[in-house]
C-alpha cells in the first residue's frame, strides 16, 4: 500500500512538471540580469555615482555682508558709512577639472562589481540548474529500471506458485523496488529545493512552479587561453582593480591639484552718512598652499597613495597567478571526467546491461538463481546513477570554468 501511494505520488509530481512552463538556462539568465535585486542596487548605486560627478565643476556660494563702516562711537558727529559687501571665491580650474575627472571614474569601479557578482549569481544558477537536470534524469533511470524489477517481481510470483521459486528472493526482489521508491522521494525533495534556489535568483514567487531543459553540451576548452593576460583581461574582479588603479592616480591628480591656488574678489560698498561721501574698494585674493603647514595634508595623501598603487599592482598579480592556474587545473579535471563518462557510456554500462540480460535470460530458462539477477539488476541501476554523477561532475567543472573566465 505505501509503495502504491509513493508511485502515485511520483507521476503526480510528473504530471505537474509537464504542466509547469519550461525554462532554458538563458531564459533562467535573462530573468536573473533583469530582476534580481543584487544586480538593481548596483544601478541605482552607478546613476548616484554619476550625478554626483555632474556637482563638482560648481563653485562656492558667494557671500554677502552688510554693516557700519568707520562710525564713530559718538553719533552726533555724523560720521562713517553704510558698508554692503560681497565676495566671490574662484576655485582653479586645474582643482574643479580633477575632482569631476574623479568623481567620474568612480562608477567605473561599481560597474566591475556589478560584472563580478553578476557572474558569480549565473554560476549559481547554472549549478542550480544542472543539479536538478541530472536528478530528473535520475529519475528517468529508476524509472526505467523500475518497470523492469516490477516484471521480474511478477515472474518470481507466479513461479513460487509451482514451487520454482523461493520466497526470500521474491522479499529481496521487493526491498530492492522499496530503495528505488526511497530514491525517488529524495530527489523530488531536492529538485523543490533548486527550483525554489533559482526562484529566489530570479526574484520570483519562491513556489513558483517550472520545470527546466534537460538538453546539455559538453564543451572543449582547450583552445582557450588562460594565460595571465588573456585571465586580466577576462575577469571583471581583475578589471575592477584596474579601474581603481585609474582612481586612485586621478585621486592623485586631485590631490596634487591642492598646491594651486584660488582666487577670490572682494567688492565693497560705502554709503556715505552726512558729509562723507560715497566710496567702494575692490579687492583680489589668492590662497598660497605651498606653505609648509598647508602643504603636510597633501603631501603625506600622495605618498599614501602610490603605496596603495602599489598594493593594488600586487593584488592583481596574485590573482591573475591564482586564476591562471586554477584554469589550467580545472581544463585537466575536464578532460579526465570526459574521459571517465566516456568509459561508462561505451564500456561499463552497456556490460552491465549484457550481463543483466544474459542473467535475465537464463533466470527465464530455469538455468540461474533470482539472486544473481537482483545483484546484475542492482549493479547496473548503481552504475548508471553513477555515470550521473561523473556528468554533473562534468557540468559543474564546466560551470566552475566559464565562471573563472567569465564565459557566462
Amino acid at each position: 500500500m505505501r509503495r502504491r501511494t509513493v508511485l502515485i505520488l511520483c507521476v503526480l509530481v510528473a504530471f505537474l512538471e509537464t504542466q509547469s512552463q519550461v525554462m532554458t538556462i538563458d531564459t533562467i539568465i535573462k530573468n536573473i540580469e533583469k530582476n534580481n535585486p543584487v544586480l538593481q542596487k548596483y544601478e541605482y548605486l552607478i546613476n548616484a555615482l554619476d550625478t554626483y560627478a555632474t556637482g563638482a565643476k560648481n563653485w562656492d556660494a558667494p557671500q554677502v555682508g552688510a554693516g557700519v563702516y568707520m562710525l564713530p562711537y559718538n553719533l552726533s558727529q555724523n560720521m562713517g558709512s553704510v558698508m554692503l559687501s560681497v565676495q566671490q571665491m574662484i576655485p582653479n580650474p586645474t582643482k574643479i577639472n580633477s575632482s569631476y575627472n574623479y568623481l567620474n571614474q568612480k562608477s567605473s569601479v561599481e560597474r566591475e562589481s556589478r560584472n563580478f557578482d553578476q557572474n558569480q549569481l549565473i554560476a549559481m544558477a547554472k549549478m542550480l540548474y544542472y543539479d536538478w537536470m541530472i536528478l530528473k534524469k535520475k529519475e528517468q533511470v529508476l524509472r526505467s529500471n523500475q518497470s523492469q524489477m516490477n516484471f521480474l517481481i511478477r515472474t518470481s510470483e507466479a513461479r513460487l506458485a509451482y514451487e520454482q521459486e523461493k520466497l526470500n528472493s521474491i522479499y529481496k526482489a521487493k526491498a530492492a523496488l522499496l530503495e528505488i521508491d526511497k530514491e525517488q522521494l529524495m530527489y523530488d525533495r531536492e529538485i523543490v529545493e533548486k527550483r525554489v534556489g533559482l526562484n529566489t535568483l530570479m526574484n520570483r514567487d519562491k513556489n513558483s512552479s517550472f520545470d527546466i531543459d534537460t538538453n546539455y553540451k559538453i564543451k572543449d576548452y582547450n583552445m582557450i587561453l588562460t594565460d595571465t593576460i588573456s585571465v586580466a583581461r577576462s575577469r571583471s574582479d581583475i578589471r575592477m582593480i584596474d579601474q581603481s588603479v585609474k582612481l586612485m592616480a586621478l585621486n592623485k591628480k586631485m590631490e596634487l591639484s591642492r598646491r594651486n591656488p584660488d582666487f577670490g574678489i572682494k567688492y565693497d560698498h560705502m554709503f556715505g552718512l552726512g558729509t562723507q561721501p560715497n566710496q567702494f574698494t575692490l579687492m583680489g585674493m589668492i590662497t598660497i598652499p605651498i606653505v609648509p603647514w598647508s602643504s603636510r595634508s597633501y603631501r603625506s595623501n600622495i605618498r599614501a597613495m602610490d603605496l596603495e598603487t602599489q598594493s593594488m599592482q600586487k593584488e592583481k598579480e596574485a590573482m591573475v597567478n591564482e586564476v591562471s592556474g586554477k584554469l589550467i587545473s580545472l581544463r585537466n579535471q575536464i578532460e579526465n571526467l570526459k574521459k571517465q563518462l566516456n568509459l561508462y557510456e561505451t564500456g561499463i554500462i552497456p556490460a552491465l546491461k549484457k550481463n543483466y540480460q544474459t542473467t535475465m535470460l537464463a533466470y527465464e530458462q530455469n538455468t540461474s538463481d533470482l539472486f544473481l539477477v537482483i545483484d546484475a539488476w542492482q549493479t547496473l541501476t548503481i552504475t548508471e546513477i553513477q555515470s550521473m554523477d561523473s556528468l554533473r561532475e562534468l557540468l559543474e567543472m564546466q560551470v566552475e570554468f566559464e565562471k573563472e573566465m567569465e564565459q557566462n
